[in-house]
């Protein structure tokens, strides 16, 4: 149990990390050279999702093992399945990747702290 609440608490972190480059250099998510308004704008959009989604996806699973965090880890797990969904459309194979692999870690911390 303790290598999954490591696991997930790497995945949450990951997350957030994610989220602030998007929101403060969306030019490096997208790879394009200079960033137009709409992908600063989508950026920043990103990262007021995923920055509190990702820190209450972390503080979820110590706080309040139970239903309250398998439903908080739902969330962010759904989040993550946009996200590849996301990565499948614009063939960004390290976004399927990511967001997959932070699916599985966020659903499996879901399943067993219910």
């Amino acid at each position: 149990m303790n290598a999954l609440l490591a696991a997930n608490a790497v995945a949450a972190v990951a997350a957030v990390a994610f989220a602030l480059v998007g929101g403060v250099r969306p030019a490096a998510l997208s790879e394009s050279g200079t960033p137009s308004a709409g992908e600063r704008f989508y950026g920043w959009m990103y990262a007021t999702r995923g920055v509190p989604l990702g820190v209450a996806a972390l503080v979820a699973p110590l706080a309040w093992p139970g239903p309250a965090s398998a439903l908080v880890l739902s969330a962010a797990a759904a989040a993550q399945v946009g996200d590849a969904a996301i990565g499948i459309a614009t063939r960004k194979w390290t976004m399927i990747a990511g967001a997959s692999l932070l699916t599985v870690v966020h659903t499996a911390t879901a399943v067993a702290t219910a």
